[in-house]
């Protein structure tokens, strides 16, 4: 029988830890479903971010050194999320979760003293909507938590 190494606040969230039996039998222990693809989204991002620095650099200065650091960030946001997925890290979810939050809010304060107007708002009130949706995912999803934490909901 496993003991419950969860903590505190795991187990009065209704979390507990799963058994060696069911973390080899079940599909939620394993890579796969919307944590798949969001990895698998993240490799493509990081992919072409990087062939795009390697072969269109001039493209990326061109924007300028506030979008160039934006898009050093998620590309950075996205090796760190594929690496620390594949590596099983438990920080994974609040790491993945921070970055998100802090690439919005860098862009937030660049458009906001830029004065890009309307159009970049639209822009950063959908990645607001996508970061909170990833980010609640990330902390209570069953796969999440089955795959980096090795935990079940309790019910």
């Amino acid at each position: 029988m496993a003991t419950n190494r969860a903590s505190p606040y795991a187990r009065s969230m209704g979390w507990r830890d799963m058994t060696a039996e069911e973390a080899a039998r079940l599909p939620e222990a394993r890579l796969g479903g919307a944590l798949l693809w969001m990895v698998a989204a993240s490799a493509l991002l990081c992919i072409v971010a990087i062939a795009g620095v390697l072969f269109a650099f001039h493209q990326l200065r061109e924007i300028g050194g506030r979008y160039m650091i934006a898009v050093g960030l998620v590309t950075a946001w996205s090796f760190a999320f594929i690496v620390l997925t594949l590596l099983r890290a438990r920080v994974t979810p609040v790491i993945a979760g921070a970055g998100f939050v802090i690439w919005i809010a860098y862009r937030f304060s660049v458009a906001l003293f830029s004065q890009t107007g309307w159009p970049l708002a639209i822009d950063l009130l959908g990645e607001t909507i996508l970061a909170a949706g990833f980010c609640s995912y990330m902390a209570g999803g069953v796969r999440p938590n089955a795959y980096y934490r090795r935990r079940l909901p309790t019910s």
